[in-house]
């Protein structure tokens, strides 16, 4: 439902635009806003359908984040800043898909696995 709201707006940008560059400089504007949303709509228990799609572009790494982080940027959930200290926790796991064990950034750093609630 997310994701057609998203290009429901994106599309009426387009198309409301006399200026092809200020459509441009608009959706730009609006694509961050919109992946935000994404991401809090993301479900815990199971990977969403849309970070299956991506995964299909990227690789067939989990990419899975720290907890804390932001799925999509790896930016601290508070809000606040990195330090040259945590900087390195916004990497996502480079495990590949299915792995089992608990998850490893490309530093070989590792981190638990979040339990999945029933």
């Amino acid at each position: 439902m997310v994701i057609a709201k998203v290009a429901s707006d994106l599309t009426a940008v387009c198309q409301g635009a006399d200026n092809p560059q200020a459509a441009i400089q608009l959706v730009l504007q609006l694509i961050p806003k919109h992946m935000a949303e994404i991401v809090r709509e993301r479900s815990h228990v199971e990977p969403s359908p849309l970070r299956g799609a991506l995964n299909s572009v990227v690789g067939s790494e989990c990419l899975e984040r720290r907890p804390g982080r932001d799925a999509l940027t790896g930016d601290r959930a508070d809000g606040q800043p990195d330090t040259d200290d945590t900087w390195y926790d916004r990497l996502p796991c480079t495990h590949q898909h299915g792995h089992s064990d608990h998850h490893r950034d490309a530093y070989k750093r590792t981190w638990q696995r979040a339990e999945i609630l029933r």
